[in-house]
């Protein structure tokens, strides 16, 4: 069981870890994507709050809209950093979540430190648009809890998985792992939070039905999918970015995840809830690669789309510190040195670089004096029109 002081330590040096890594983001706020495109002006426009359960890309995302709809009473430069220092309190708060005596999967410190020292782009922290795949986790953990005992517990819960449950589509696929609990124990808890679930998945099914399918997706090509998770996933992870090629990538995905399933499958009176954490890992890989088409990438390609094995890799880790942590002493400097292994061989890639500026206080004076502006934001190249803010609506 995690003493509290160790747990506040370690979410500490989790939030202090990836302010580290992105301390551009936090020194010089900008705009990302979809929080300028989307989050931003749309509260600008229409009043944040009559936004939060309206969709977007077939799914509702709660969470990003709530932060708008508090952004709109924050003075128009600062507006960037609070999405930002927002971004990195939900990062804390789902480090120390994860952290929690109440899961009974051993190695929550450990996963609350990858969450902020896997390798990656860098483009998950920070943004209200990629916050998604960090709640995500803390949903996932709540499959794993013990049923809370307090009405003060009960009532956290239920609101973490209502928040979470309305941001993003993952609640759709954690779905079947809180069936999967319900039946397990049937506990009048876990009734309760199923119900929840069912309902938050209830009000995602409209927007999903009425997106538009992507009719340029090319056809499934197993191999070269397994290939990609290979080579995103597993040798990201241990070798860095030294090119591999795509047999040894798919060979190495395969024989993973396989050799996985087979120790956890051997360990599971030790370590029950392990193969529902390795199931949700392929659960994730198998519906984001089905929604974004990995095999149209190529396995030189690092950083298109690097959000949709961010979750996958920090299970794999979760899951090497958990048998390091119920091994025999013989075995556990091999798991430990596997967790030690993502950080040397990434190290030169651990500090994102600074992202170029965009120039976001010029833009602030020509919206506060009414001027339409064409407003450049990250990534480069992408960009929104603001009307001025004596054009909008009152």
């Amino acid at each position: 069981m995690t003493a509290r002081p160790l747990r506040l330590l370690v979410t500490f040096l989790a939030v202090a870890l990836v302010a580290l890594r992105k301390s551009d983001s936090l020194l010089n706020p900008q705009f990302w994507a979809e929080d300028g495109g989307l989050f931003f002006i749309e509260a600008e426009r229409y009043g944040g709050w009559g936004l939060l359960f309206r969709p977007y890309a077939g799914y509702l995302l709660f969470i990003p809209r709530l932060i708008a709809a508090f952004g709109a009473w924050i003075p128009l430069l600062h507006v960037p950093a609070f999405y930002a220092w927002s971004a990195l309190a939900i990062t804390g708060g789902v480090a120390w979540w994860l952290q929690s005596p109440r899961l009974s999967l051993p190695g929550g410190a450990f996963a609350a430190i990858a969450l902020a020292a896997v390798p990656h782009t860098g483009e998950v922290y920070l943004t209200l648009c990629n916050v998604q795949w960090i709640t995500a986790l803390g949903l996932f953990a709540l499959v794993l809890a013990d049923d809370a005992k307090t009405p003060a517990t009960r009532f956290g819960e239920l609101a973490l998985l209502a928040a979470v449950g309305l941001t993003g589509p993952f609640i759709l696929l954690t779905l079947p792992l809180f069936i999967w609990r319900t039946w397990s124990r049937r506990s009048p808890w876990s009734f309760v939070l199923l119900g929840t679930a069912l309902a938050c998945a209830a009000a995602h099914i409209p927007s999903l039905l009425a997106r538009v399918p992507d009719v340029t997706a090319t056809p499934w090509a197993p191999f070269h999918h397994a290939a990609i998770i290979g080579r995103r996933v597993v040798v990201t992870l241990f070798f860095g970015t030294t090119p591999f090629p795509e047999f040894l990538c798919a060979t190495l995905a395969l024989g993973t995840f396989a050799g996985l399933t087979f120790i956890l499958w051997r360990r599971r009176a030790i370590m029950p809830p392990a193969l529902i954490v390795l199931a949700f890992a392929l659960l994730v890989l198998a519906a984001t690669g089905y929604k974004e088409r990995p095999d149209t990438w190529t396995l030189s390609e690092l950083n298109n789309g690097d959000r949709y094995f961010f979750i996958p890799k920090i299970l794999l880790l979760w899951l090497l510190a958990a048998l390091a942590v119920t091994s025999r002493p013989r075995l556990r400097p091999v798991f430990f040195a596997l967790l030690i292994l993502p950080l040397i061989s990434n190290a030169p890639r651990f500090l994102f670089p600074p992202a170029i500026d965009q120039h976001w206080r010029a833009s602030c004076e020509l919206i506060a004096r009414g001027q339409p502006v064409h407003v450049p934001i990250l990534p480069e190249g992408s960009s929104f029109i603001h009307p001025g803010r004596r054009h909008l609506a009152p």
